[in-house]
């Protein structure tokens, strides 16, 4: 099964002193690349955590972010904290100096300042194990988003290639007439430039041989059957369909475009504009795919 590269997980759980939520996110991107937001207190756990969103996830530039929010109603008091307040005072005192300047600071300054106030007694951090557990709940919606955007992915690439394959069925209808409607066209412009000239056919259709020979599209059209195919093989596999494919659509499109240089039916070069513009369709999708 298709899983795309972009998706979104997150989880949320709480022990005695802490509600933990997590989240995870990501970008497409052609390598894997983790990028952890952490409270300071899991800095230690670090390696741990990376470790864990690496064997869930194989590319993408994935955000994950860990907040820790204290649970207060356990707390049996709130207190200034006299470290922090008398570091504030000394700054103040040191600015005072600098600047000879003799105002007053009011209290209410101080109380709005960050960590001025602090509960007594001290909430433990949650453990590494907690932690962890958090982490798997959220990759495991994140897991199954990627999932279910993969699926829609995957039918659309589906019903794309089933009109590519329509449309090459078409280009060989109309090239079985190309040879007939060519050999028309040279001898018309014959007789328009030397009208009347008694040519012999034999050698005539030697030369129109060559022509159409260079005009033929057969090898193109088999070659590009063969890579849709496979194509819908590498999909419904699910082959390492995101690096195979960007390959195979090269190898597509490169077929398509001699295809269209060939020809000069009107018709097919239309059908030719379409094919491409569908390929590219489907590259796009295959961007966002693992």
């Amino acid at each position: 099964m298709i899983h795309s590269m972009t998706g979104y997980g997150r989880s949320e759980n709480n022990d005695s002193n802490y509600d933990v939520i997590v989240e995870v996110k990501s970008l497409n991107s052609r390598y894997l690349e983790v990028l952890p937001k952490i409270h300071e207190s899991l800095y230690k756990y670090e390696n741990s955590i990376i470790s864990l969103v690496r064997k869930t996830c194989k590319r993408g530039k994935v955000y994950l972010s860990i907040n820790l929010i204290e649970n207060t109603t356990n707390c049996k008091k709130i207190k200034i904290n006299d470290n922090k307040l008398n570091e504030y005072i000394s700054e103040v005192k040191l600015l005072k100096k600098k600047t000879g300047s003799t105002a007053e600071v009011p209290i209410d300054y101080f109380l709005k300042l960050p960590d001025i106030f602090e509960s007594e007694n001290s909430s433990q951090f949650p453990g590494n194990k907690f932690i962890l557990k958090c982490i798997d709940e959220a990759l495991l919606e994140f897991r199954n988003h990627r999932e279910k955007e993969g699926k829609i992915i995957e039918k659309d690439i589906l019903s794309i290639v089933k009109i590519i394959n329509k449309e090459v069925k078409k280009i060989v209808r109309l090239s079985s007439d190309n040879s007939k409607e060519e050999l028309m066209k040279i001898k018309t412009r014959i007789n328009d430039i030397i009208p009347n000239f008694d040519f012999d056919d034999n050698r005539l259709y030697q030369e129109v041989a060559i022509i159409l020979e260079k005009k033929d599209i057969n090898e193109e059209l088999s070659r590009l059957k063969g890579h849709m195919l496979l194509l819908e093989e590498y999909i419904l596999n699910n082959d390492d369909i995101g690096k195979k494919s960007n390959f195979l659509l090269q190898e597509i499109n490169r077929e398509i475009n001699t295809i269209g240089s060939k020809v000069d039916s009107l018709s097919i070069k239309h059908i030719v504009v379409n094919m491409k513009n569908n390929v590219e369709k489907i590259r796009e999708q295959v961007q966002n795919i693992l």
